[in-house]
């Protein structure tokens, strides 16, 4: 799936590759790598060791926050965000935002698999999502 996933982006510009807590580490590490990018970790609050920046979000049942480095990204730094699974989107939604208000811009926000059914890709801009399996 890493390999899968990797080939689309072979020939971009990837500086980051941001791995989203905690399934997405792995997903993200491993993109990373292939592609020869740094990789940045959004975590629950407390859990990274420098000054953070957090963003909360609802989710079905409450809410959540989710932290990453101020530092994490230089202005411009084209980005890949990766998860394991795209559902309701709320996650994803909350990482795209604090990304974007680093200063780094988003290539695509990419998944091992989505649940279509929740529609989660609506709450993310059109052209950003790329998942590589549908259910």
């Amino acid at each position: 799936m890493v390999d899968l996933i990797a080939h689309r982006y072979i020939g971009q510009r990837i500086d980051k590759v941001v791995g989203v807590e905690a399934r997405g580490f792995v997903l993200g590490s491993a993109l990373a790598y292939k592609l020869g990018a740094g990789v940045t970790l959004v975590r629950k609050p407390g859990k990274l060791p420098y000054k953070t920046r957090g963003k909360t979000y609802q989710l079905e049942y409450g809410s959540d926050t989710l932290e990453i480095h101020e530092d994490a990204f230089s202005k411009g730094d084209r980005v890949i965000i990766a998860d394991d699974l795209l559902a309701t989107g709320g996650t994803m939604v909350a990482v795209y935002d604090l990304v974007t208000e680093l200063g780094a811009e988003v290539i695509e926000c990419t998944f091992m698999a989505e649940l279509a059914f929740l529609q989660g890709r609506k709450k993310l801009p059109e052209d950003k999502v790329f998942s590589l399996l549908t259910f």
